[in-house]
């Protein structure tokens, strides 16, 4: 992990970059995807939408949820990704939900710098990545 700064300019760049943005997203598709079937299931997508972190409040604590609850937002969750509703998660649904998450965590951080603790192979931290890089060369 490690502490960056970021606006919703930073993210917005990325995923305009299609070249970055979409090496980036098949990278993590094919990290998840244990099967290699083309496709992800709910059980290969589960800690990746764990790892959204949805139930946190202030300053890391967690919420304790009833275990039905959980399995509840987190199937809606993977409904959101699987577009055609077949029960797994194909690359292109998953390029462009990511791409709508990614889109509206920059919306709702809006264009004030933000700093955050950012996970090394995350999204979020390619989008620093990205920008740190351009802003070096």
């Amino acid at each position: 992990m490690s502490v960056e700064v970021l606006e919703g300019a930073t993210i917005v760049n990325f995923v305009e970059d299609e070249e970055a943005f979409n090496v980036s997203v098949c990278d993590r598709f094919a990290h998840l995807e244990m099967d290699h079937d083309g496709r992800l299931s709910y059980t290969e997508m589960l800690k990746e939408l764990q790892g959204l972190r949805v139930f946190e409040t202030h300053f890391g604590v967690d919420v304790k949820i009833d275990p039905d609850n959980l399995i509840g937002v987190y199937t809606s969750l993977f409904e959101q990704f699987d577009h055609d509703l077949n029960g797994t998660v194909d690359l292109e649904e998953f390029k462009a939900e990511t791409k709508q998450m990614m889109l509206a965590i920059a919306n709702g951080m809006g264009f004030l710098p933000v700093q955050m603790v950012l996970e090394e192979d995350s999204l979020l931290r390619k989008a620093v990545e990205r920008e740190s890089s351009k802003l070096g060369a």
